[in-house]
């Protein structure tokens, strides 16, 4: 029994990192396309290239978003977890769907490179959101 699993009360969500440092992985992952898109001329700055606008990055309210949702899903607080879990499950699956109607995946100005990034950028959202499901679901039983 770890010290984090003793501080839980009897009957509590059982406590879990693992989206918070999927969560923390989107982070790492947009600022180097932030970087990217500034030295590809995509974007004029970084805070541009981290902005609604950005193609290679996680906006950065969203990134708060996202942190705070990755703290409460790993929470021993059953509703937190859940809350935190499935929100953040929906808004990763939103922010993939997003990219089709934006215009974002239609980007005309990208190398091969910057569209492989996106195409990594995707999947880690894809397997971040797969990860705060899975992270729902157990605690939901």
């Amino acid at each position: 029994m770890t010290v984090e699993t003793a501080q839980c009360r009897v009957g509590a969500a059982e406590p879990s990192r693992t989206v918070l440092h999927g969560v923390f992985a989107l982070v790492a992952i947009s600022v180097v396309g932030a970087v990217i898109s500034v030295s590809g001329d995509l974007s004029p700055h970084l805070l541009d290239a981290m902005g609604p606008e950005g193609r290679l990055s996680i906006p950065l309210p969203m990134i708060v978003a996202q942190i705070s949702l990755g703290v409460a899903a790993g929470s021993c607080n059953r509703r937190f977890a859940l809350i935190g879990s499935g929100l953040l499950a929906v808004a990763l699956f939103v922010s993939v769907i997003s990219g089709f109607f934006d215009g974002g995946y239609a980007e005309d100005r990208f190398t091969a490179f910057e569209r492989a990034y996106q195409l990594f950028l995707v999947a880690a959202l894809v397997a971040v959101g797969v990860l705060a499901a899975l992270r729902f679901r157990r605690v939901l039983r």
